[in-house]
């Protein structure tokens, strides 16, 4: 960590020095607050990652520029920070007319396009459910974005895994050790979205998820509705990819959405339907038993901007699962309640 904010305040003290070849942008996010839910303490926590990234482009004539972005992620209440410590994006790039491509760590594709239909934006308590082959950013990444093309733009991502031989590790008794790929398809014209997503994360053990969905705004009002698929055969990125280690299964996953913004003042709802089916090698007996098993989730919040940076908000959720069992799916095996009720406030400032 020390070299870590060594290396911030260096560019800090060099960004004028570092503006007369390039524009650098220094940017943030602060965010903390209170959360408690149904079996867990009061505890301080966030609704958006705090963070500190340094992003900028270098203009090399003809329309062409290099492009660079750095960002590091922390826990506000206790200062600690990310690990890797470059974990919320590490990347080099070019742009131009041909659109934009990159190298690094970054967004991962399916992600970032579907959470565009819960109004909390996957975050906080009242999130959506996220399958279990859903990642926020991911490593080793080829990426390619198109210009917009009025309001349709095509991303492509190329994830290398592991691509180990003959190691005596899970990963490989397991044959996880693929490379990954993603396509995204979104059109944003106006009041109207539409997108189309297929992801599969590397060392995964080819597990894959796709997912359609779109949203239409009339005047202050949003309503969004969007389907997940998800075939998890245990693995992604290397490691069990659900609370009961390294059990497979196939989900779906449904949200409708609706956001009012009036002024300062904005309100946020979904409900969220999952269903879980075909899991195999959980170590429960519920499910040699049980075909599937589903769990809904109602959502709430209200969030009022006190100016164009700082917002103060608050969450409330309810997660209505079919029964113990689908709990531990979702929370782990020590969990032993059938439903979650979750509160959350806090403040969110922009810089």
């Amino acid at each position: 960590m020390k070299k870590t904010w060594l290396a911030l305040s260096l560019a800090t003290v060099f960004t004028g020095t570092a503006c007369a070849q390039s524009n650098v942008t220094i940017y943030g996010v602060l965010d903390t607050g209170y959360i408690k839910e149904t079996g867990s303490d009061l505890q301080m926590g966030e609704w958006n990652d705090s963070r500190i990234g340094f992003k900028g482009t270098e203009d090399l004539g003809g329309g062409y520029k290099a492009t660079f972005q750095l960002e590091q992620r922390l826990d506000l209440w206790d200062g600690k920070g990310s690990d890797p410590e470059w974990e919320g994006a590490s990347n080099l790039g070019l742009s131009g007319p041909f659109g934009r491509v990159r190298f690094g760590r970054m967004n991962e594709i399916e992600t970032e396009s579907f959470r565009r239909l819960d109004p909390f934006n996957q975050e906080g308590v009242g999130s959506m459910m996220k399958g279990t082959q859903r990642t926020s950013r991911i490593g080793n990444v080829a990426r390619y974005d198109s210009p917009s093309l009025s309001g349709f733009r095509v991303s492509l991502g190329y994830y290398l895994g592991q691509n180990t031989q003959h190691v005596d590790d899970d990963v490989t008794r397991n044959r996880a050790d693929n490379d990954g790929y993603a396509i995204g398809l979104n059109y944003d014209n106006g009041p109207l979205l539409l997108l189309a997503n297929y992801s599969r994360l590397s060392d995964s053990n080819d597990s894959w998820v796709w997912s359609l969905g779109g949203s239409y705004r009339f005047g202050p009002v949003k309503i969004g509705l969007g389907y997940e698929r998800t075939e998890d055969k245990g693995w992604k990125m290397g490691e069990a990819s659900n609370k009961l280690d390294a059990s497979e299964s196939r989900q779906d996953n449904w949200i409708l959405s609706g956001d009012y913004q009036s002024g300062p003042h904005r309100i946020g709802a979904s409900l969220n339907w999952m269903k879980v089916r075909d899991v195999r090698n959980s170590g429960l007996a519920y499910w040699d038993n049980h075909d599937s098993g589903d769990v809904k989730k109602y959502s709430v919040g209200y969030f009022y901007s006190l100016s164009k940076r700082t917002t103060l908000y608050g969450q409330l959720a309810y997660s209505d699962f079919e029964d113990e069992a689908v709990a531990q799916f979702f929370r782990g095996r020590s969990f032993e309640e059938d439903g979650v009720t979750g509160v959350q406030i806090g403040i969110n400032h922009k810089f």
